[in-house]
C-alpha cells in the first residue's frame, strides 16, 4: 500500500457532494490565515458541493494530526456517514509527517472516502499523443 491518500481531482466529485471541509492552521498566525478557509468554503460552493461541517484546528505545521481534535471530527463525520470525504485548503494540513500520511491512506483505503483541496490536479500518467497537422 502506498503511504499517501489519493487526491481526488475535482472533476471527479460529483455534484452536491457532501464533504467536510478540515483545516490545520499555524497557531502562530492567528486570524491571518483564516482566509484560507474562507477560500476553500468558497470553492465548496463554486463547485456545487456542500460543507456539511467544518473543523479547524490551531497547531503546529509539523505537528501530528493525532493531537488534533478537529481532525478526528472530521474523520469520524465520514466514518458515520455524514460527508463522502474531505475538502482542505492544502493536502499538507491533513499531515506532514510521514506516520500521518501512512495513516490517512489507510484510513482512505478502508473507507473510500474523497480528499480534495482546491489545489486538486488531475493526475496526468498516462501519455498525451498530440498530432500536428502538416503546414
Amino acid at each position: 500500500m502506498s503511504g499517501s491518500a489519493r487526491q481526488t481531482a475535482p472533476h471527479e466529485v460529483p455534484p452536491g457532494a457532501r464533504l467536510v471541509l478540515y483545516a490545520c492552521l499555524p497557531s502562530s498566525l492567528g486570524e491571518i490565515a483564516d482566509h484560507s478557509v474562507a477560500s476553500t468554503r468558497r470553492y465548496i460552493a463554486d463547485a456545487g458541493w456542500e460543507a456539511v461541517e467544518t473543523y479547524v484546528d490551531r497547531a503546529a505545521p509539523f505537528e501530528s494530526r493525532a493531537l488534533c481534535e478537529g481532525w478526528h471530527n472530521a474523520l469520524a463525520a465520514v466514518e458515520q456517514g455524514r460527508a463522502a470525504g474531505i475538502v482542505t485548503p492544502l493536502l499538507v494540513m491533513l499531515g506532514h509527517l510521514e506516520e500521518d500520511r501512512t495513516n490517512l491512506a489507510a484510513w482512505q483505503a478502508r473507507t473510500g472516502a474523497l480528499i480534495t483541496t482546491p489545489w486538486a490536479v488531475v493526475d496526468a500518467t498516462v501519455p498525451t499523443l498530440v498530432r500536428r497537422t502538416a503546414a
